[in-house]
C-alpha cells in the first residue's frame, strides 16, 4: 500500500521537514513504498503537480522539489503498486483543475468494479484517464459525483466544504456496499482531496492520523499567524485551527501532536480553517486489509 501526506496552513510554509528531514519523513517511508512519488501544491489560483516513477528516497528530483517548494497547501504521495504499472502516469496526486486527489488502498476486484464506475463517471472524463490504476478511476468517479451535486468540477469557484465532504463520504460508502453485493473483498479507501481552500480526508481500512497541535514549533518566532492556537495542549472546539496535517504515519512525533482517526471517519477542513469530523455510521465494520498487503504497514 501507499503513504500519503496532506498539509493545509493559514500561512505559507516549506514542506521539506515533513518530506525530507523530520523523523519518519515521507522520503524514509518510501523505502517500503518505492514505486513512484508525487507532490501537489498551489500557487495563486493554480494547482501544480510533479511526479516520478522513481523511489522518493533515492530521487534527486524529489529532494530538490521538497527543498524548494513553498505553499499553504500540499498533497504528497509515495506509492507501492497494487493495481497498475510502475509509471509516472500512475503516481499520485491526480489533478483536474484545482482539485488534487490521493488514495491509499486498493479496490479489490477492480476488473469487476470498473464498468460500474465508468458508467457513473462523466463521459468527458473518460479520455482524461491516462494511467491504469484503480485510484485514477476513483478520482474521476468522485469528481463526477461532486459535479452532479453542484460542486464546481474545476475547483476554481469556492465550494461548500460540508457538501464536498458529504458527497465524498456517501460515494465511498456506496462503493463499499456495491463491492459487498459482488462478494468482493471490501475496498480500502483512505483518500485525501483538496482544492487549495478546503481539504477532505476519509479513512477506511488503513492507518490515518491528524495533527493540528504542536509540542514545539521551529518557526514560532518567525510565524506571521497572530493567534497560535496550534501551541495549545488541545484544539479549541470553537476556534479555527492554524494548520492541519493528515498522514498515513505520524511524522516528527516529538514536534507534532498526532491523533488517530477512527475507521469510517470523514474530516472536513473548510476555507475558514474550521475542522469537523463525522464519525463512522452506527454498527459499521471497517474493511480489513488482507495479510498479503501488510508489508510496511504500521498500526
Amino acid at each position: 500500500m501507499c503513504r500519503m501526506f496532506g498539509f493545509r496552513s493559514a500561512v505559507p510554509s516549506h514542506a521539506h521537514r515533513s518530506l525530507l528531514e523530520a523523523e519518519n519523513a515521507l522520503a524514509s517511508q518510501s523505502q517500503f513504498h518505492p514505486d513512484g512519488w508525487g507532490i501537489g501544491w498551489f500557487v495563486d489560483d493554480d494547482a501544480y503537480v510533479i511526479k516520478s516513477s522513481n523511489a522518493a528516497h533515492a530521487c534527486e528530483r524529489f529532494r530538490r522539489a521538497s527543498s524548494r517548494l513553498t505553499s499553504d497547501t500540499f498533497l504528497v504521495h509515495v506509492r507501492r503498486a497494487t493495481v497498475g504499472l510502475i509509471d509516472h502516469l500512475n503516481a499520485h496526486p491526480f489533478r483536474f483543475g484545482r482539485w488534487l486527489f490521493c488514495h491509499n488502498g486498493t479496490l479489490f476486484g477492480f476488473d469487476q468494479l470498473i464498468e460500474w464506475m465508468l458508467a457513473d463517471t462523466q463521459p468527458a472524463f473518460h479520455a482524461l484517464i491516462a494511467g491504469d490504476t484503480d485510484s485514477e478511476h476513483l478520482s474521476y468517479w468522485l469528481l463526477s459525483r461532486l459535479d452532479r451535486a453542484g460542486v464546481d468540477k474545476s475547483g476554481r469557484s469556492e465550494s461548500d466544504a460540508a457538501l464536498v465532504g458529504r458527497v465524498i463520504r456517501d460515494a465511498l460508502f456506496e462503493l463499499d456496499a456495491y463491492a459487498n453485493t459482488l462478494e468482493l473483498e471490501r475496498p480500502i479507501v483512505n483518500v485525501l482531496l483538496t482544492d487549495g481552500r478546503l481539504m477532505v480526508a476519509h479513512k477506511a481500512g488503513m492507518p490515518l492520523f491528524l495533527s493540528t497541535q504542536k509540542y514545539h514549533c521551529p518557526e514560532f518566532d518567525t510565524c506571521a499567524e497572530p493567534n497560535k492556537f496550534c501551541m495549545l495542549d488541545a484544539r479549541p472546539s470553537d476556534e479555527p485551527v492554524n494548520h492541519l496535517l493528515v498522514a498515513s504515519e505520524p511524522i516528527a512525533k516529538t514536534e507534532n501532536r498526532w491523533e488517530t482517526i477512527k475507521d469510517g471517519t470523514t474530516l472536513v477542513l473548510d476555507e475558514h480553517f474550521m475542522l469537523t469530523s463525522t464519525p463512522p455510521p452506527p454498527n459499521w465494520e471497517a474493511p480489513v486489509l488482507p495479510e498479503r498487503y501488510r508489508i510496511g504497514v504500521s498500526t
